[in-house]
């Protein structure tokens, strides 16, 4: 799951990792965004299913919809800090770890 600010990066981390082109004009995500790929791992074909929490801070109690008791174990939680913005970078590092330990 990746999680973070408006504007900080998400989108393009999640189309790097699978391997997607990276645009200058990506669309904003709005809400909650799901992707699925197929990466390699140890000679094996993994199945990955990625969550993207959009709408920042207004839109952070989203985050306990893909997350549940079932899923929890196999969850990596990505937190991005738009560090165009070093000033509110530890702030924002701040919001989203409190996040996603109140749905943990």
């Amino acid at each position: 799951m990746f999680v973070g600010e408006k504007g900080s990066g998400k989108s393009s981390l999640i189309a790097k990792f699978l391997g997607d082109p990276v645009k200058e004009d990506m669309p904003e995500t709005i809400a909650l965004d799901f992707k699925f790929g197929k990466k390699q791992h140890e000679e094996k074909n993994q199945k990955v299913s990625i969550y993207e929490v959009g709408g920042g801070r207004v839109l952070s109690e989203i985050i306990g919809v893909p997350m549940n008791h079932r899923q929890i174990t196999n969850t990596c939680i990505v937190i991005a800090v738009d560090l165009s913005k070093p000033g509110n970078a530890i702030d924002s590092l701040l919001f989203w770890i409190n996040a996603v330990r109140e749905h943990i």
